[in-house]
């Protein structure tokens, strides 16, 4: 048995902004920007945060995997509840047994290589589930518009047949403030780009590398991916001092995804995962008020594991989005009069869902041990046969429905018109009325394939609570 990452998973929006668009939108007051406008960004939907984005990386990284998870650690710096278990939520939607342990990382965009250092530097008393998700938001007319992108990333570590194990790691604290968000801001202050490459990255950075490297027993030229979170020419400036070729750092994800955060570095090491072969090194570094330089090495069971998963398939999934202005409204930055059906008061009932909070955010269901039918929500008396107190508890998360019906609603309210809805059949006999999400108008028919993703419900705005449920939505595209 052998400690590191067993499995790997990726999730990005749907949703692609071509930089263009915004670029036609604001270069007429900020022309600067023109020269970041080529390809496009991930852009979160209106019913997308951090905790949804996990869910979806999460599920991509547990798809085929057996064996209980011990531990959620999520790591994020625009977690939804400052006060709420949002792990918590993660957990309870991936429909993990009630002991589970869970924390939230935050505070800085190290929070998810910082846990994974950790977790290389000594062996874990359970299988972790490591989930980074970021949703930061940005300034109109800002680079960071251009360079930030929204998305998430899922590693499981633990002890077995791993697709990568851990040689070694070494970490750095330096308050170096090169970027910072205060907690009553929405968005970040980043500091000259130049000045925290000379006296940031090639100043902390090399060090903790050697580090890493002399605590794995290898030479930092003989690393094979170097994933790096930050900028090419940083990159490139650092190729120089480390001693390592420039067509080795990976692909960082500019020019279809964009930067998104935290979960960046493990995003990139999805997409490496993608592609590497066995018994290469591996370098992960993460920055920001210090420094994280993590060495694996791949082993052969990495061709086992990576089929149908990882960054790869994730970004082939994208829906073009060309309007600036929607995508503003999608991120909540304009305020679109939607008129008297958008006045409505959505306080949670949180007594009723404490009750039934395992059928809501784990979409439960019962099957009758009488008839072997499939229905939702539980019942005391099976639908079919009638036999009462018949049915065991089962989730329909993973399952694939058939579109029975829909209706495109644009006199009901939704942040993305229209509102469209409709009953969802899947095997067994369960037919279910629900919200169809990622589906623009016209983009439906009856008896399409769909699959459940988990996604805000609805913002209650007078109380700052936001609920979660399961939406039927596109299949991944074919081939991918």
């Amino acid at each position: 048995m052998t400690y590191g990452i067993l499995s790997f998973g990726a999730y990005v929006p749907h949703l692609r902004l071509a930089r263009s668009a915004i670029l036609d939108a604001v270069g007429w007051a900020v022309p600067g920007v023109r020269g970041l406008a080529a390809g496009e960004r991930a852009v979160a939907n209106w019913d997308e945060d951090s905790i949804t984005l996990a869910v979806e990386a999460a599920r991509d990284c547990l798809a085929g995997v057996d064996g209980p998870v011990g531990q959620v650690s999520l790591a994020s710096t625009t977690l939804p509840f400052a006060d709420r278990s949002n792990s918590g939520v993660v957990a309870d939607a991936l429909d993990l047994d009630h002991e589970v342990l869970t924390e939230d990382l935050a505070g800085s965009r190290r929070a998810a290589t910082s846990a994974l250092a950790r977790a290389a530097r000594g062996h874990g008393h359970d299988t972790t589930l490591l989930v980074a998700a970021d949703t930061r938001e940005t300034r109109p007319g800002s680079s960071q518009e251009m360079l930030y992108g929204h998305g998430a990333a899922a590693l499981l570590i633990g002890e077995g047949k791993p697709v990568a194990e851990f040689l070694a790691a070494a970490s750095v604290h330096e308050d170096m403030v090169d970027q910072y968000r205060a907690t009553d801001t929405d968005f970040d202050y980043a500091l000259e780009e130049r000045w925290v490459r000379e006296e940031g990255y090639l100043k902390i950075v090399p060090d903790v590398v050697e580090q890493a490297a002399a605590g794995a027993g290898i030479q930092v030229g003989d690393i094979d991916h170097v994933v790096l979170h930050g900028s090419t020419g940083v990159a490139r400036a650092l190729a120089k001092p480390l001693g390592i070729d420039p067509k080795r750092f990976a692909d960082p994800l500019t020019a279809n995804c964009g930067d998104t955060g935290v979960p960046h570095p493990l995003l990139m090491l999805a997409s490496v995962l993608d592609n590497a072969g066995p018994d290469q090194y591996v370098l992960v570094i993460g920055f920001g008020q210090g420094a994280d330089a993590i060495i694996l090495r791949t082993t052969p069971a990495l061709a086992l594991v990576r089929a149908g998963r990882g960054a790869g398939r994730a970004l082939a999934q994208r829906r073009p989005l060309a309007n600036y202005t929607q995508f503003l409204s999608l991120r909540n930055q304009i305020s679109i009069d939607f008129g008297l059906r958008s006045e409505r008061d959505n306080r949670t009932a949180l007594s009723a869902y404490y009750r039934k909070r395992r059928d809501i955010t784990a979409m439960r269901g019962g099957r009758c041990r009488e008839c072997n039918t499939l229905q939702f929500p539980r019942a005391l008396v099976c639908v079919k046969c009638g036999a009462a107190e018949s049915q065991t508890p089962e989730s329909l998360a993973a399952l694939t429905g058939r579109v029975k019906s829909f209706t495109e609603d644009w006199l009901a309210y939704t942040p993305s018109p229209p509102y469209i809805y409709g009953n969802v059949e899947f095997p067994d006999g369960a037919n279910v009325m629900l919200e169809f999400t990622d589906f623009g108008a016209g983009q439906i028919k009856v008896g399409d394939p769909v699959r459940l993703v988990f996604r805000v419900k609805d913002y209650d705005t007078k109380r700052h609570f936001r609920r979660y449920f399961w939406k039927p939505a596109p299949l991944p595209v074919d081939g991918d």
